[in-house]
């Protein structure tokens, strides 16, 4: 059976969220300068907020990864280049299950219990982590991995 990760649509949003505030500043800057006060200098805030919003654009997309589990092997697949990288089970040598606190305000109270992340330790040194706030089949990409380890 063949496993493909589904994205959290707020693990997206996230990664957007900065570039989107970068873009909307830059836009807000430029309608100043047209329709308020003709004489203002925006050039440079606006490349800089540019600048910035497309360079966060860019390392976010690049560190977002589907993963495609199937009978030997996960593909973990970038989204912005496409690269696959292929791991087989035999690979991972250890998992670590970390927890991640939940939210908390003085006012109301801890808003969210908390979570927990998965890493698998690989053999070239590298990690796979597995997070329920990035993919939305956590549990079942979680179980599938356990599964096909031993």
């Amino acid at each position: 059976m063949i496993v493909v990760s589904k994205f959290e649509k707020l693990y997206l949003l996230r990664n957007v969220f900065v570039p989107i505030i970068c873009f909307g500043l830059s836009a807000l800057l430029v309608d100043v300068k047209m329709y308020y006060k003709k004489d203002a200098d925006v050039v440079f805030p606006v490349i800089f907020l540019l600048i910035v919003g497309v360079t966060v654009l860019f390392f976010n997309l690049n560190s977002i990864y589907k993963l495609i589990l199937d009978e030997k092997t996960i593909t973990k697949i970038y989204v912005l280049s496409g690269k696959k990288e292929s791991i087989p089970y035999t690979s991972i040598k250890s998992l670590d299950k970390e927890f991640i606190d939940g939210s908390y305000i003085y006012e109301v109270g801890q808003i969210t219990p908390g979570y927990y992340d998965y890493k698998f330790s690989l053999e070239d040194d590298k990690e796979l982590i597995i997070s329920p706030s990035n993919f939305k089949n956590y549990n079942q990409l979680i179980v599938e991995i356990n599964l096909r380890c031993g």
